[in-house]
């Protein structure tokens, strides 16, 4: 199972503007991951300091193309993306929709390009975030699914925290019958990480990996993404489960890490190598 991490790992910086992803790309590969998640959730973003360009303007193809060569040389997999997640599909009546429906459609394509199978994209939730929408998603999701089929590309449906196994398989198995099982999310939906695994058996297609406290309450915000083992997540126990799954996809990474200082990001990078290769029986790099 490679070690992979999301490329928003290196390049997002509070108060600054973003690292190019093709330094992301090289520091991930010095500090020992073996494949990266192209994030393009921040190509919708407006803000000067938080807006991901790699979609940007008229050249956008060459420098993915650029990006995937890069990877290769690194030696990196780019095991899939994520796609933009604040864009509402199914409210046409939003003044971004056009810009952001072009930004989904490139992400797609850009997901193709980079030789990626798989892009992961949110279900719709309820105005409060307590409920998923599985009729609404399967039908704001359907556009994007038949554009998915022109370039081999497949949409994996993401839980979040108001998303139970069943709603994941349903809304999957209209869209691309794809799914990525957010840990983070699980555990604040209550869900027994070990027992969903077993259940989306080869559905299961990516991860999204990180911790936190699960449901501590009402107006409480719980989605912390914290490293393995710093919350309530019984890591063991899912690693278990990943294997007598048959699970085939990559040990991917969701943590924030984006206000820790910049200077103490490769020891942060490093510990997540460390704490993988723990997990997967594969050793230590410290």
């Amino acid at each position: 199972m490679l070690i992979s991490v999301n490329s928003g790992l290196h390049s997002a910086r509070p108060g600054k503007e973003r690292i190019p992803m093709e330094e992301a790309l090289a520091f991930f590969a010095d500090t020992g991951f073996e494949a990266v998640d192209i994030n393009f959730s921040a190509v919708i973003r407006e803000g000067e300091l938080d807006h991901e360009p790699v979609l940007d303007g008229e050249n956008w193809r060459e420098r993915i193309q650029g990006l995937k060569t890069l990877a290769q040389e690194l030696g990196l997999v780019i095991s899939h993306s994520h796609a933009p997640f604040q864009f509402r599909y199914g409210d046409k009546e939003d003044p971004d929709y056009g810009f952001c429906r072009e930004m989904m459609l490139r992400s797609i394509e850009a997901t193709s390009i980079l030789g990626a199978e798989y892009i992961v994209v949110h279900p719709v939730v309820s105005g409060d975030k307590k409920k998923t929408l599985v009729r609404e998603s399967i039908e704001a999701l359907a556009e994007y699914v038949e554009y998915g089929r022109e370039f081999g590309i497949k949409l994996a449906v993401e839980n979040m925290s108001c998303t139970g196994v069943e709603e994941l398989l349903e809304i999957a198995g209209g869209v691309s019958g794809a799914v990525c099982l957010d840990s983070g999310h699980a555990n604040i939906y209550g869900m027994d990480l070990y027992q969903a695994v077993l259940e989306l058996k080869d559905r299961l297609k990516v991860l999204h990996l990180h911790d936190n406290f699960g449901k501590l309450g009402e107006g409480v915000h719980c989605d912390k993404h914290l490293p393995p083992f710093f919350g309530t997540i019984d890591w063991e126990m899912f690693v278990k489960g990943l294997r007598e799954a048959g699970y085939q996809g990559t040990f991917n990474y969701e943590v924030n890490v984006s206000r820790i200082p910049e200077e103490a990001r490769e020891g942060m990078a490093r510990c997540l190598v460390s704490t993988a290769r723990a997990l997967l029986g594969t050793g230590s790099i410290i």
